[in-house]
């Protein structure tokens, strides 16, 4: 299987996230291609078996300028140029390649998703198999991603292969 992950990062956090991800895949012997989200191709080739798309939560939805703008006010080691939103509006749609979303976002009592977001924006620009994954937890003290979070993406990463079992590949 070949997966395209495309993924946007202020603090560093959903980039580990996505790695994991990719490294759990990889375990299980398919093929893993990590973008930044500013990096990331605007036409997705064919070969794609499965997309992913990966958001941290800013206001308890994808990111803006604003948001990324605050983020390196607030010590944001990583800045894209565009954020998962905007290259959504950009990349062509391929209507039946499997795409999954995952997201970081803090604990707590309220927890708003980037990535069930992100996959109604993607369904909106026409990719209709996309659906909402998982959300990865960031420690709202130290910031940085809880215990126990990047051994469960590695999981979620090689369990992905059944995502796309008898799904049409073709745009």
């Amino acid at each position: 299987m070949n997966v395209l992950i495309v993924c946007e990062s202020s603090f560093g956090n959903t980039r580990h996230v996505a790695e994991a991800i990719a490294a759990g895949l990889r375990k299980e012997g398919h093929q893993a291609h990590l973008y930044p989200v500013d990096q990331a191709p605007r036409e997705i080739s064919r070969d794609v078996d499965l997309l992913l798309v990966g958001t941290p939560t800013h206001n308890m939805t994808m990111t803006t300028a604003a948001t990324r703008a605050r983020a390196v006010d607030e010590g944001a080691t990583e800045s894209p140029t565009i954020g998962i939103h905007e290259w959504i509006e950009l990349v062509t749609p391929m209507r039946h390649l499997p795409v999954r979303t995952f997201d970081t976002r803090t604990t707590g009592g309220f927890l708003p998703s980037a990535a069930r977001d992100a996959t109604r924006a993607l369904k909106s620009n026409g990719f209709h198999a996309a659906k909402t994954g998982q959300s990865f937890l960031v420690d709202p003290i130290t910031s940085g991603l809880r215990d126990g979070e990047l051994e469960r993406a590695l999981n979620w990463g090689m369990s992905l292969g059944s995502v796309v079992s008898g799904t049409p590949r073709a745009g």
